[in-house]
């Protein structure tokens, strides 16, 4: 059984740096992308956005006993085996995790047009995830 509240918490968390996120699409690319004050920002919150949708998926794994990962990525294969989400958000987050890597790794070679783009246009991938995930609450 996953744990509530902090399956609960974990969600909370994440929709708040979505929210966050949304913020940033009010501004044009090139306004963004020539901006160290906003795409540092919206960088950390894709980053931390990241980082809650691991921490999501490694507490259901754990509290529901499923085989452990070897990667990041691998965490999103792990809930498609359990039927927690289907194969075509699985390589969504997939690509995600590997934009973690980049946010967290080779920080110093982000393309900050590939920030603006994402969150103009990926970040409904997150919300799935927390969607399909917060279907564990109570249930």
């Amino acid at each position: 059984m996953v744990d509530q509240d902090t399956l609960a918490s974990r969600l909370q968390a994440l929709d708040g740096y979505l929210a966050e996120l949304e913020g940033f699409r009010r501004y044009d690319r090139g306004h963004f992308v020539e901006s160290p004050e906003l795409y540092h920002l919206a960088e950390r919150y894709l980053h931390l956005a990241c980082e809650c949708v691991l921490d999501v998926a490694h507490h259901v794994i754990s509290d529901t006993g499923l085989r452990q990962p070897k990667s990041y990525r691998e965490v999103m294969t792990v809930l498609e085996e359990a039927g927690l989400i289907e194969h075509g958000l699985t390589e969504r987050l997939q690509k995600w995790m590997g934009f973690r890597n980049i946010l967290v790794h080779f920080y110093l070679e982000i393309d900050h047009g590939i920030s603006y783009d994402t969150i103009q246009d990926e970040l409904g991938d997150l919300r799935q995830f927390a969607t399909r995930m917060a279907k564990l609450l109570d249930g």
